[in-house]
């Protein structure tokens, strides 16, 4: 597969909220997804469902649990695997709003993961002394 994305990606795991939305402003579907990488051009999302096409309104939270939103547009949704979706998604937000949402996704992405290696290591440390 040829990568053709103009921009770096970051990899993550955040949980995102997304509603589609048609063109009348009308809600299409909600749902959970978990984006899989992101940089400041789009996100790519996977889900349990396939995401209909149309404008999408995506939030998360950021580290002062304060709740961001995006807006983005569907560029393709293809199936994954036997119940997973994985969707490219192109920000058609101001680069502002784009910038603050890419950034504080990645700042919890790295502060939940190096909380996980903190933990490891301290149960780690707590193994070598308990055979000390």
């Amino acid at each position: 597969m040829v990568d053709r994305r103009k921009c770096p990606r970051v990899n993550t795991t955040n949980l995102i909220s997304h509603v589609t939305i048609d063109e009348t402003g009308r809600w299409i579907f909600q749902g959970m997804s978990s984006a899989i990488d992101i940089s400041r051009t789009g996100i790519l999302l996977e889900t349990a469902q396939p995401i209909t096409p149309g404008c999408l309104s995506m939030m998360t939270v950021d580290m002062d649990n304060n709740l961001i939103e995006i807006k983005g547009e569907l560029m393709y949704c293809s199936k994954s695997g036997p119940s997973t979706y994985h969707s490219g998604i192109k920000f058609i937000s101001t680069d502002e709003r784009v910038t603050k949402f890419v950034t504080q996704i990645i700042k919890v992405h790295n502060h939940r993961k190096n909380n996980v290696l903190i933990a490891r290591s301290h149960n780690r440390l707590k193994d070598q002394i308990a055979l000390g």
